[in-house]
């Protein structure tokens, strides 16, 4: 307790106030990645926490086609980040860095003093580039943030019919590291819209009025998971009467249409699309701290390549891919144990093994649990479909918004990991 509390009441931006001894690990982002190391690095002795974020709350982001279908609250999806913090003994500063100097192992702010740090873990997440398709701000809509999934409730609660068209924006990664690339970032939450719309347009008897067509910039709809998968999804797709459509990437959308590289035209009365990704905004205005993407190149303990004392977890990273929870949280597991490795000497550190790891929501009673590692090369390739799987996601969302950022336990999801590996 002492030592929380000698953390709790020094001031922010007083570099003289640090011991000599003590270490200071600043972690950039709130989210899910840097939630998760921050909670698994707490315990270390003679450590000094900084955890830097512009927002003042955290956001789940998987419970946010709820809010842009269901009528969930967008109160519900998201939680104030500096109790949080402080519950761990360590610091929160509320404010939005302009630039990392890595070379000195300093942030710089527009109106507070420096911070330097011993170590640094970026969890900054990606950007998602909505102005990157003209007319997306006149006519286009997306679940993908806690404005615009309440604006396209606002969008779906005036809706009475018409052609509805939802897909993603093709988005482009840097060369710098290894791995899968993809033409979506992700294309789950397309999954979860089209269904839970399909099941939302039912409710409201309204449904023989839309249509639902789907595009996806990639060689094949959800190809980041393998053929059993997609074959499992198949007939869902055709029961909800969605028509999908690959090999379609984007050019604009219009008042009444969307437009394609291809010279195509969609009449579309509701457009909804998952943005392109980009690189963080403080990571491309760092010199040297990213790619040539703006994402953040690492090793597979999640260190950077060019700078030993930084490493990166999540979105913003050039290995994640794709984009997904599960993803950003394994790559946290690794850097909190290679830094606690580097601090104290102790510890293993996991081997890098991603893996596709979902619950696709399907309506208010069904939902699809996945679980594929297809994509890297691996031999699962599972997708069950249950009213016990919508529970399931239903759990893991109240679990994380009531404990303010925890996961359920890691045995419980290795058990079940394991048990659909086996079906």
């Amino acid at each position: 307790m002492a030592r929380e509390a000698k953390r709790l009441t020094a001031p922010l931006d007083r570099e003289e106030w640090r011991p000599m001894t003590k270490r200071r690990l600043v972690i950039l982002g709130g989210g899910f990645a840097g939630l998760r190391a921050l909670f698994r690095l707490s315990e270390i002795d003679d450590l000094e926490i900084v955890l830097v974020d512009p927002r003042s709350t955290s956001l789940m982001k998987p419970a946010l086609p709820e809010v842009a279908l269901f009528g969930k609250s967008v109160e519900h999806v998201r939680f104030a980040i500096e109790p949080v913090v402080r519950r761990a003994g360590a610091r929160f500063v509320h404010a939005r860095p302009i630039r990392v100097l890595a070379p000195e192992r300093r942030i710089e702010f527009p109106d507070r003093e420096d911070l330097r740090y011993d170590y640094l873990l970026i969890t900054t997440g990606a950007m998602k580039d909505y102005d990157a398709i003209p007319g997306y701000r006149e006519h286009g809509h997306s679940p993908c943030d806690d404005a615009e999934a309440p604006r396209l409730a606002r969008a779906l609660d005036q809706f009475d019919g018409g052609p509805i068209t939802i897909g993603s924006a093709r988005s482009e990664w840097g060369r710098r590291v290894e791995g899968p690339s993809l033409a979506a970032p992700c294309e789950g939450p397309v999954g979860e819209v089209m269904f839970m719309l399909d099941e939302e347009l039912r409710h409201r008897h309204i449904r023989d009025r839309a249509s639902i067509r789907v595009f996806s910039p990639g060689r094949e709809f959800f190809e980041d998971v393998g053929p059993t998968v997609r074959a499992a999804l198949a007939p869902e797709i055709e029961r909800c009467g969605i028509r999908v459509t690959s090999q379609k990437s984007l050019r604009a959308i219009g008042h009444d249409h969307v437009d394609f590289e291809d010279g195509e035209s969609w009449e579309s009365a509701l457009t909804i699309v998952i943005p392109p990704y980009t690189g963080n905004p403080l990571v491309v205005a760092s010199e040297a701290l990213g790619d040539e993407k703006g994402f953040v190149p690492t090793d597979r303990r999640m260190r950077h390549l060019d700078f030993p004392e930084i490493f990166a977890a999540g979105d913003g990273t050039a290995l994640a891919m794709p984009k997904l929870g599960h993803i950003a949280v394994h790559q946290a597991d690794i850097a909190a144990a290679a830094l606690e490795r580097d601090l104290t000497g102790r510890g293993e550190i996991p081997d890098y093994a991603p893996e596709i790891f979902c619950i696709m929501n399907r309506g208010r009673h069904d939902a699809t649990l996945i679980l594929s590692n297809h994509l890297f090369g691996g031999d699962i390739d599972r997708a069950f479909s249950s009213p016990i799987t919508r529970m399931l996601k239903w759990g893991f969302d109240t679990l994380y918004f009531h404990s303010r950022g925890h996961l359920p336990p890691d045995f419980a999801q290795r058990t079940l990991v394991e048990l659909l590996s086996r079906a």
